[in-house]
C-alpha cells in the first residue's frame, strides 16, 4: 500500500531503527539517517521490550543484553529486591540499525535537521521524501506541554578501588535518586536524576551522590566524561504535520521513574506506522489519525508521568526537599490508574490489521483507557459472550476461553 514511496527517518536509536524495519515491511524505500555513534552508556532494558524484540526475532544475533542482575532498591526507608536486565545502548542501537539495513533501508552516518517537508543534511543536501520521521528524542526540541523543574540526568563510568559485587542499587537520596549498576567484567555505571541548577560541577554531583548512598564507595572516581542528559518528563504537543511524524522521546518523553521510556520507542513506532499506512489508503482520514495520536501519546506520558509522581510521593524522608517538594503534584493530583465502574463500551480510534479505525473498546476497572484486544479476539465480541456465560464462552472460542475467561476476570479488578 505504500510501496515505492520514500521515507526518511532522522535519528537511529530503537524508535528510528525499528519505524525503518517497519516502513521496509510495507515495501517502502527508506533512510535511516543516524549521527555517529554516541559514547557507551548503559539503560535498563524493560522485560515488555525484551520480550517484544525477542518474539520478532530482532535480538538473533545480540549479545549486548546483561542480566538478569540483582537489584536492591532503597526507598522511603523501605529496602525491596528484584531483578533487571541492562544493555549498552550504543550496542543495541547499532544492532538494530544493522537489522534495518538488512530488510533494505539505507543507512546514513551523519547529522540532518527538518525544514518544513525536507530533511537538510549536514553538508547541505536536501531530501525530499514523501514522509519523514523525526526519531532524534529530546534533541527534536519539539515545543512540549508540561511544566517540570529542569532535571538532569548526570551519568558515566566509575572506577572503584576494590572490585563491586554485580548488581544494581536504586537509593533514594535528599538532593534527588540514584541508579548504580556494577557489571560482571567489572565496570561500574552511575546514573543521578537531579535538579539542573547547582553551583557544584557535575562531576563532583555524581561521585557525591554516589559515595552518600554507598559510603563503601567513598574513594571512587570518574572514568572518562560525564554524560549529562535532559531528564524531565515532557508531555506531547497536539500533532501537526501528518507527513512529518515524531517517535520516541521526540514525541512524548517518559518520566525516568516509570521504565516505560524504552517500550515507549516501540509502541510509538507502531502508532506512527498504522498512522502512514491509514492516511496512504484513505487520505481522508486525518482527522480520525490526529485523534489516535493525540490520545496515544498524551494518555501514555500522563499516566507514566502519574507513575513517577507517586514514586516521588511514597519517599516521605526528603518530601520538603526541594527536589522532591517541587515535582511531586506533577503532572496534576488524579490516579495513575483511574478506576472505571464495572464494564462498559465505546467506540475509540484503534488499530485493526495494521490501520487506524473507529471501532469499539471494552471500558474496565483495570482498563479505564480501553481494551481493544485480547489476543486476536475483539475485547468488546468476548465480553458480550461473557455476559452470557461462560459456557456461551466455550462454544464461541472452543480452546480459547479459559485464557478469555482469566482475563476478563482480571479486567474487573481495578490495578493499583
Amino acid at each position: 500500500m505504500t510501496r515505492d514511496q520514500h521515507l526518511v527517518i532522522l535519528g537511529g536509536g530503537p524508535a528510528g531503527a525499528i519505524s525503518a524495519i517497519l516502513a521496509r515491511q510495507d515495501g517502502m524505500q527508506v533512510t535511516l539517517i543516524s549521527p555517529p555513534r554516541h559514547a557507551a552508556r548503559l539503560e535498563g532494558l524493560s522485560p515488555r521490550l525484551h520480550q517484544w524484540l525477542d518474539r520478532h526475532g530482532l535480538l538473533q544475533g545480540f549479545s549486548g543484553i546483561i542480566g538478569p542482575l540483582s537489584r536492591q532498591v532503597d526507598w522511603s526507608g523501605i529496602s525491596e529486591s528484584n531483578r533487571e536486565f541492562v544493555v549498552e545502548r550504543a550496542a543495541l542501537d547499532a544492532h538494530l540499525q544493522a537489522r534495518a539495513e538488512a530488510a533494505g533501508a539505507t543507512r546514513l552516518t551523519t547529522s540532518a535537521r527538518i525544514e518544513g517537508r525536507e530533511a537538510v543534511l549536514d553538508g547541505g543536501q536536501r531530501l525530499h521524501p514523501d514522509w519523514i520521521i523525526d526519531a532524534r528524542g529530546r534533541a527534536a526540541g519539539r515545543p512540549a506541554a508540561g511544566g517540570w523543574p529542569a532535571t538532569l540526568a548526570l551519568c558515566g563510568w566509575l572506577r572503584a578501588a576494590e572490585a563491586v559485587p554485580p548488581g544494581i542499587r536504586i537509593t533514594a537520596l535528599p538532593q534527588g535518586w540514584l541508579w548504580r549498576v556494577a557489571l560482571p567484567d567489572g565496570r561500574i555505571w552511575a546514573q543521578l536524576v537531579t535538579d539542573a541548577a547547582s553551583p557544584i560541577p557535575a562531576p563532583a554531583r555524581l561521585l557525591a551522590a554516589v559515595a552518600e548512598a554507598e559510603p563503601d564507595l567513598r574513594d571512587i572516581s570518574l572514568e572518562g566524561e560525564l554524560i549529562a542528559r535532559e531528564a524531565a518528563p515532557r508531555m506531547p504537543a497536539p500533532t501537526g504535520d501528518l507527513r512529518c511524524l515524531p517517535v520516541g522521546d521526540a514525541l512524548a518523553a517518559m518520566d525516568p521513574l516509570s521504565g516505560h521510556g524504552q517500550f515507549w520507542a516501540v509502541s510509538s513506532a507502531l502508532a506512527v506506522a498504522a498512522v502512514r499506512r491509514t492516511l496512504t489508503a484513505n487520505p481522508e482520514s486525518q482527522d480520525l489519525c490526529r485523534r489516535f495520536l493525540d490520545h496515544r501519546a498524551g494518555e501514555t506520558a500522563l499516566r507514566m508521568a502519574r507513575i513517577g509522581r507517586d514514586f516521588l510521593r511514597h519517599e516521605g524522608r526528603y518530601s520538603d526537599l526541594p527536589f522532591w517538594a517541587t515535582r511531586r503534584d506533577l503532572p496534576d493530583a488524579l490516579p495513575a490508574h483511574p478506576e472505571a465502574q464495572g464494564f462498559s463500551t465505546t467506540l475509540a480510534p484503534l488499530i485493526v490489521n495494521g490501520l487506524i479505525s473507529e471501532a469499539e473498546v471494552l471500558i474496565t476497572p483495570r482498563s479505564p483507557g480501553g481494551v481493544g484486544w485480547f489476543g486476536r479476539i475483539p475485547a468488546v465480541e468476548a465480553y458480550h459472550h461473557w455476559q452470557r456465560g461462560e459456557t456461551a464462552l466455550h462454544q464461541a472460542y472452543g480452546p480459547a476461553a479459559p485464557a478469555l475467561i482469566a482475563a476478563l476476570q482480571a479486567e474487573a479488578v481495578a490495578n493499583h
